[in-house]
């Protein structure tokens, strides 16, 4: 006998941490399906239902070209097959992952709060529930895939310390997500203030100091997973299981990596803020900011002997945008490889050359990575140098390619001495 009732909000309630936000479970639904994008190799079956598929319509489209098997529950989801049949599941949304490598499940639903934009979810990770769902999902579907739930069955072992630990993660990067917010109190304060670039510099300060405390807590987060990697060594297990593990605390770092690259591009997002700065400590600061990175991939950093200057400029925008051209020379680059920087004091303005010797940036591209969206990194979000270039003409500032060939690329970011 078919059910007869939306069975899968009892796991929402069941499983539920917390009430999260709209941002905070894109983000989840994000980074449950990134695995499956990020290793082809990965066989699995995932199954969908989403009321609005604007925003992810991207990610849907990368699946769609995968050898996954995909199957969709809703009508509103393009290049996938439709498998709904009796429409019991109302405004509930869920992405189910079925595979015996990696398995995932979040289900929520915005109806079932009283916050605007709200929801109680079921998320978890290579847990035995997961077969469940996909078995309460398939009883009510026009395709029988009792096949591919079985192929795919994940592991039965149930995963609960994981669970724990990812479910506190989320709830914590929640709590942050939540903070950037800002109050309709404030949002009124900001409206009718006359001195609003008095009020730009409160947020600006604000804003500096909320991401200040996230890249803390995403330090924490970075410091237990590896004492959890390490301790994983100790552990008596499976092979499968020590490996699904690990590979659950990679997903884990490397989204953590991905908020901390994004909170570096907002901080360049702030009204200007015009201070006296010495280039000089702030090309010696951002290399210093930079250096752990380039040790991992083994790139020096070579700063030219050059005479100190001062200018009145926004500090922030112009070190966001030498740390956006370091980090992707160190991504350009291989053991061996150097990244160099000088100053030129040139009459009204002065430049900083950022040169280094990794790989040649192709023709055809070296067009478009100042175009906002455009990236050609697995992980880009294709904000770095647009918001750099952006933000730097707020400040009577440029950021250009010079040229990029025979192993040599060169940048070089203009500043007007006065402002």
């Amino acid at each position: 006998m078919k059910n007869k009732y939306n069975t899968l909000q009892k796991y929402i309630f069941e499983y539920s941490q917390k009430e999260y936000g709209q941002e905070t479970i894109n983000g989840l639904f994000r980074s449950i399906l990134e695995p499956l994008t990020a290793n082809q190799k990965l066989e699995a079956c995932v199954l969908l239902k989403l009321e609005d598929v604007e925003e992810k319509k991207s990610l849907i489209k990368r699946l769609a070209f995968s050898s996954l098997k995909l199957y969709s529950f809703s009508s509103n989801i393009e290049g996938i097959t439709n498998s709904l049949q009796n429409d019991i599941w109302g405004t509930t949304e869920f992405v189910i992952i079925l595979g015996q490598r990696y398995s995932a499940a979040l289900i929520w639903d915005y109806a079932t709060s009283s916050l605007s934009n709200s929801s109680e979810v079921c998320l978890l990770y290579n847990s035995k529930i997961i077969s469940d769902i996909a078995k309460k999902i398939l009883e009510n579907s026009k395709d029988d895939f009792k096949e591919l739930i079985q192929k795919y069955a994940p592991d039965r072992r149930e995963n609960l310390i994981l669970n724990s630990s990812i479910n506190s993660i989320v709830s914590l990067l929640n709590e942050k997500n939540n903070e950037l917010l800002c109050s309709e109190q404030e949002k009124q304060q900001i409206l009718v203030s006359d001195d609003t670039i008095q009020t730009a510099k409160n947020v600006a300060e604000k804003a500096k100091f909320i991401a200040h405390e996230i890249k803390n807590n995403l330090s924490i987060i970075n410091l237990y997973s590896t004492i959890m990697g390490k301790r994983l060594n100790r552990v008596e297990a499976e092979d499968a299981v020590l490996q699904s593990i690990n590979n659950s605390l990679k997903n884990i770092m490397n989204a953590s990596e991905n908020v901390s690259n994004l909170i570096g591009d907002l901080r360049c997002l702030s009204a200007p803020y015009i201070t006296e700065v010495s280039i000089r400590d702030l090309i010696l600061n951002t290399v210093m900011f930079c250096k752990e990175k380039a040790d991992k991939f083994g790139v020096e950093i070579l700063v030219g002997d050059f005479e100190d200057i001062i200018l009145k400029t926004d500090k922030t925008k112009v070190q966001c945008a030498i740390t956006n051209i370091i980090f992707n020379a160190i991504e350009a680059c291989i053991d061996g490889c150097f990244i160099n920087i000088n100053l030129i004091n040139n009459g009204n303005f002065i430049k900083i050359e950022i040169s280094n010797n990794g790989a040649v940036i192709p023709i055809d591209i070296q067009q478009k990575i100042f175009e906002q969206d455009f990236t050609t990194k697995e992980k880009g979000n294709g904000l770095g140098l647009a918001i750099c270039k952006k933000q730097l003409e707020l400040v009577n500032g440029t950021i250009e390619l010079i040229s990029s060939s025979n192993n040599l690329t060169v940048f070089e970011i203009v500043i007007e001495k006065e402002f």
